[in-house]
């Protein structure tokens, strides 16, 4: 599949900045994964375990999972965010740009800003299964978009969901023009209710 051939030089191409030469055998069988969310999510925690050994420092690793996320402004183009950015830039008001992101909640969800971190729930990928679901597992299964790990039976740790923080590093970036850093407060697939992360700006954001 050309999603997950993608996916995967982007990641290993990730891995070989920290560790060179390292990528392809944290990657190594990808291509040969059974299309089924439970073998992916086997050979994804496989994989982490992988990473680790080659890239021993944490750091790195989260700084390598949120480099092989996902784009939002390759699914949704460049204008939600280039608004965004216009709007900062006329108003300097970080709270105005989290009102127009909540009424945006298809795109943006509910952020919410306590100080100079702003804090994001993210909805689940399936709501409606979502508020079904009667166990942890089919709560996980709705709510996680990863599909390379969603079916997992054990609890993996935070540090995978990094991926999904460069996805808010990159929105969060774009608007503000300005690095930030994404922390991982809460992941379903490592035993939360929810999936919530951190976005701490610089002190210079009003």
């Amino acid at each position: 599949m050309a999603w997950l051939a993608d996916k995967m030089k982007k990641w290993a191409a990730q891995i070989d900045r920290h560790a060179p030469g390292k990528g392809d055998s944290v990657i190594a069988g990808y291509d040969k994964v059974p299309d089924r969310p439970e073998e992916y999510a086997v050979w994804s925690e496989q994989a982490m375990k992988r990473l680790e050994t080659a890239v021993p420092e944490q750091q790195a690793r989260e700084e390598i999972m949120q480099g092989r996320a996902c784009v939002f402004t390759e699914e949704f183009g460049t204008g939600p965010i280039d608004t965004l950015a216009k709007l900062y830039a006329e108003t300097k008001s970080v709270d105005r740009v989290l009102e127009a992101m909540g009424a945006d909640k298809g795109k943006f969800g509910h952020p919410y800003r306590e100080g100079n971190v702003i804090y994001e729930i993210r909805s689940p990928r399936d709501p409606e299964a979502f508020a079904k679901a009667t166990t942890p597992y089919e709560k996980q299964m709705a709510a996680c978009f990863c599909p390379l790990i969603r079916a997992t039976k054990n609890r993996i740790s935070k540090e995978y969901c990094h991926c999904s923080a460069g996805w808010y590093k990159g929105i969060y970036e774009g608007i503000f023009g300005t690095k930030v850093r994404v922390e991982v407060l809460e992941a379903i697939i490592s035993g939360d209710e929810h999936c919530k992360f951190a976005i701490h700006l610089p002190g210079d954001l009003k």
